[in-house]
């Protein structure tokens, strides 16, 4: 993907984004997605379950959209992508830094979702290969 000036700042920035994806009919589906990744240019990963809208609308078009504010008064980025799903061990490794994140007493505990299979086996991860960038006005009431 082709280099954007201010799109790194931005993206670092932007502690949630929007994940858009595509349903059958067409329709765009947005949806708040917590922000750990470091570089918009490289893979952009979200964790979720398989029984989520989101994976089911990628599994029919794998077309997704990264959204997210522009320091620039009334503008948006959008970072259009193909989005896949990572494999059994991609998910064991990032997953737990992920629930670690948000869970860090689990830690103390001991590390251990993998206890209860159905819990496990519903794990995802969401992989989108950025293919471009642009900048977009934001909406604006009424519209």
């Amino acid at each position: 993907m082709k280099q954007v000036e201010g799109l790194t700042h931005d993206f670092l920035a932007a502690k949630m984004v929007s994940l858009v994806t595509f349903a059958k009919d067409g329709s765009r589906r947005s949806r708040p997605m917590t922000n750990f990744n470091e570089d918009p240019y490289g893979r952009i990963w979200f964790p979720t379950y398989s029984t989520t809208e989101k994976v089911r609308d990628i599994e029919g078009d794998p077309h997704v959209i990264v959204s997210f504010p522009s320091s620039r008064n009334g503008k948006f980025w959008e970072i259009e992508g193909r989005a896949s799903f990572e494999g059994e061990d991609g998910v064991s490794e990032k997953w737990q830094w992920w629930y670690l994140y948000w869970h860090p007493e689990a830690a103390r505990e001991g590390w251990g979702p993998e206890g209860d299979a159905s819990y496990v086996d519903h794990r995802k991860i969401i992989d989108v290969e950025p293919v471009s960038a642009r900048l977009v006005d934001a909406p604006r009431a009424g519209d």
